[in-house]
């Protein structure tokens, strides 16, 4: 009879030869095999069994060699939107705790102590991309991320402030020497401009009813703070009001020309357009008053309006060639900002990631109000140190506003 060891049989036991392991089939007497099987050392082996057992180890084989295809499903967001969200932010805050909050998906902070839990990364990266769709002056400067170690850039600036054969871009110098004669080499002037980043902020108080209607809170969100945001900084480009950046107007870098009453003439327009030394990438940026007189500029002898829109080239039309842009943020008639005309790849701004948005019950607690900060972080000025004079004795820039 045949029979498979359940353990391992020393030399001489039940007549082995040789050592054997656990696991051997043996060809024994029908006596030595009933033995073996009473004391547990062996147990009957089948030939059908060994079958099967092949058949199921083939059959493991086949399904491990099969191809496995895994299909990738997309989650849901969390979050039907931004009133959903803060909903349950502030029901966290007062011991009602919704799960999502808590799912590991990066992107949010559950500290209980303060109600701080940071806005979803979704509903983040859209009011950034709102700042940024909405923005019209700061879209178009020249843009540097700064790193994480760093506060701020300094940047140098050629010093070239008169335009002349022994001045040029800072000093470069050109010749044409006769034949064995040296040459000189020139030495450029450079000026170093510290940009430092600036934090922008907004705060807003929401009651506890305005929390309850998530549709009209997500609407305020949506429609208010990323175009605040971008607005603000537009207006930093031009003025530094909040001081976060160097403004164009009246720097050193920016050229005025001088208008004699509240909006230019069809003289003085042309002035503006020849100061900018950048004029094929120059665009024209102007108040919504100084747009208004711009139609009505008729020239004196034929009354023909010299200035004719044309809506399939910019929205705003075309002036001498160049996009006309007519911005909020421009001044009234006299002031220097209502009539611009500005190369902005000559203006550098720096930022350091996008929109950081947080949250807390606490701040108003007694007043049933929550309250929710956004802040970011901005800085720009001029790439140019100053204005050029030009040898005809113009001054020129890539910067020119009225005066």
């Amino acid at each position: 009879m045949k029979v498979k060891l359940t353990q391992d049989v020393a030399v001489g036991e039940y007549g082995a030869k040789e050592a054997l392991v656990a696991g051997s089939v043996l060809e024994v007497d029908e006596a030595t095999g009933a033995e073996m099987i009473a004391a547990g050392v062996a147990e009957v082996y089948s030939e059908k069994v060994a079958v099967e057992e092949g058949k199921s180890i083939e059959k493991e084989v086949k399904n491990m060699s099969r191809e496995i295809k895994v299909e990738v499903v997309k989650d849901a967001p969390l979050f039907k939107g931004m009133g959903d969200f803060l909903g349950a932010v502030v029901k966290a805050g007062r011991g009602n705790v919704d799960e999502r909050l808590y799912k590991s998906t990066g992107q949010n902070e559950t500290t209980a102590a303060d109600g701080g839990y940071t806005v979803t990364t979704d509903i983040a990266k859209y009011i950034t991309q709102q700042a940024q769709g909405a923005s019209i002056i700061a879209e178009k400067c020249s843009k540097l991320e700064i790193g994480a170690n760093y506060t701020g850039i300094k940047i140098p600036q050629l010093n070239e402030t008169t335009r002349s054969a022994t001045t040029l871009y800072g000093g470069v110098r050109v010749y044409s020497p006769a034949e064995g004669v040296a040459k000189t080499a020139f030495k450029q002037a450079y000026t170093q401009k510290d940009i430092q980043l600036k934090k922008l902020c907004a705060v807003n108080y929401v009651t506890d009813e305005l929390l309850q209607d998530n549709t009209a809170l997500e609407g305020f969100i949506r429609m208010n703070v990323g175009k605040a945001f971008a607005w603000a900084k537009d207006q930093e480009v031009i003025s530094g009001t909040l001081s976060a950046a160097t403004a164009i107007v009246n720097d050193a870098a920016c050229a005025e020309v001088t208008v004699a009453g509240d909006s230019p003439t069809a003289v003085e327009w042309g002035k503006i357009f020849v100061a900018n030394m950048n004029r094929s990438s120059a665009e024209w940026y102007l108040s919504s008053a100084q747009y208004a007189a711009l139609l009505a500029l008729t020239n004196a002898g034929t009354l023909v309006n010299l200035f004719q829109p044309n809506y399939a080239v910019s929205p705003a039309g075309t002036l001498f060639g160049r996009p006309v842009n007519v911005i909020e943020q421009a001044g009234g008639l006299t002031d220097e900002s209502s009539v611009m005309f500005l190369d902005l790849k000559d203006y550098l701004v720096i930022g350091k990631g996008g929109i950081d948005e947080a949250t807390s019950i606490h701040v108003k607690f007694l007043e049933d109000e929550t309250c929710f900060r956004w802040t970011t972080r901005f800085g720009g000025a001029p790439l140019m140190a100053s204005t050029v004079t030009m040898p005809d004795a113009s001054v020129q820039s890539s910067f020119v506003t009225r005066d």
